[in-house]
């Protein structure tokens, strides 16, 4: 079995350079043994979607093609939604058959024990985002992604997407050390609320590869950085371990 780990690719249109990898991506998946893949989808797949809008799926219609192909060959595929991608269940689960989750999840896989999340729950110091979090996931909210319409969500995401790459890539660049401090830390604090072998996030932005010693167990933290790279890669379990693997762009 070969399980996939993507996230932060923050898609605009299917057209961008990054769409046509992934595209290329989901393709060469189910052309070898879809039976034997696992490919989760660790959020901000998408630099917007909200809600179960078709809008959002035909602006992304040969994604959505590829993967529907790709899950009717046999693979399994898992979507845990970050923080530009929110209640997307509506499609992606309903129309695609796709299983979606807001919270980390574990699985055994190739007899590792990992831990998967989108990783905004690893800054506890971003208070601005934390409310803002609680406030997009208040189960009173979530029906306005359905009621307003795509192109409303699309509009107020392209303006808001200007000023907060920006903000965020110098963020990113100017502290760089201590983000992945806190993508370690936050491994040892989740080993103990359950144990694991393994932990995969995103969200940060930063690529991380790590041994964690926790109460003498080596424990390995991984962060999946982003595709904003001149060269794309992404993690994935075989055989029992994990690699980096560079996708052709």
């Amino acid at each position: 079995m070969e399980a996939w780990f993507l996230s932060d690719i923050h898609l605009k249109t299917a057209e961008e350079r990054n769409g046509k990898i992934l595209l290329r991506f989901l393709r060469s998946l189910r052309e070898k043994n879809p039976q034997d893949v696992h490919l989760f989808l660790l959020g901000d797949i998408f630099d917007l979607w909200v809600g179960g809008h078709t809008y959002f799926a035909r602006k992304f219609q040969p994604l959505m093609d590829a993967l529907r192909d790709l899950k009717q060959a046999g693979a399994r595929i898992t979507y845990i939604e970050g923080n530009h991608d929110v209640h997307v269940e509506g499609f992606f689960q309903k129309k695609l058959g796709i299983e979606v989750f807001v919270e980390a999840q574990y699985y055994l896989i190739e007899g590792l024990r990992v831990r998967l999340e989108h990783g905004d729950l690893i800054n506890r110091n971003d208070e601005k985002y934390l409310k803002y979090r609680s406030i997009i996931r208040n189960p009173f909210i979530k029906p306005l992604g359905n009621i307003l319409p795509g192109q409303f969500w699309d509009h107020i995401g392209n303006k808001a997407s200007k000023k907060s790459r920006a903000r965020s890539g110098h963020y990113r660049v100017s502290n760089e050390g201590p983000l992945i401090e806190m993508i370690r830390s936050h491994a040892t604090k989740a080993y103990h609320e359950k144990p694991f072998d393994m932990i995969i996030s995103g969200h940060m932005h930063v690529f991380d590869d790590h041994i964690v010693e926790v109460d003498g167990h080596k424990v390995r933290s991984i962060n999946l950085g982003s595709w904003f790279e001149e060269k794309v890669k992404v993690f994935c379990i075989r055989h029992g371990h994990g690699e980096w693997v560079y996708i052709n762009s």
